[in-house]
């Protein structure tokens, strides 16, 4: 997994506060192995982990989502139109929430979305467990 770049980051901005990761993670609001596991890059973080850090350490949370890898794929211009009106009405509805609601709302859709983007094969002698989307189209109708 990459991330080389938010881990160097990171490393950076506790050594420039004179910050441990346990400091960090704390005064992040996130767990210390949730830090480290970001530090040694052996998960790619989430939209809330990410967050976090960049509330505390003062900086723009999209500069640690592109850190991340996260903005390559994705369109985050504030011209962004919503075509559906359904999704425009419910996220409508997400932004007026206190900001633990919203936050909450936005994890569990989070969730929702890597759980249905499609997995790599397994390769062969490997199982592998259905994702969502598989057991989605596996339903009989």
């Amino acid at each position: 997994m990459s991330n080389k770049e938010l881990a160097e980051f990171l490393m950076q901005q506790c050594q420039e506060r004179g910050l441990s990761l346990r400091s960090l993670s704390i005064n992040s609001g996130l767990s210390s192995g949730t830090v480290h596991n970001i530090i040694k890059r052996k998960y790619k973080p989430t939209l809330f982990s990410l967050n976090r850090l960049a509330d505390y350490l003062g900086v723009k949370r999209e500069y640690l989502w592109q850190l991340a890898g996260l903005l390559e794929d994705m369109d985050y211009s504030t011209e962004t139109k919503f075509r559906d009106p359904q999704v425009r009405f419910h996220f409508a509805q997400v932004d007026k929430l206190p900001a633990e609601e919203r936050n909450l709302v936005l994890s569990v859709i989070e969730a929702i979305i890597i759980n249905l983007k499609p997995k790599p094969k397994a390769s062969r002698g490997q199982t592998q467990t259905a994702t969502v989307s598989q057991a989605a189209k596996e339903r009989p109708k």
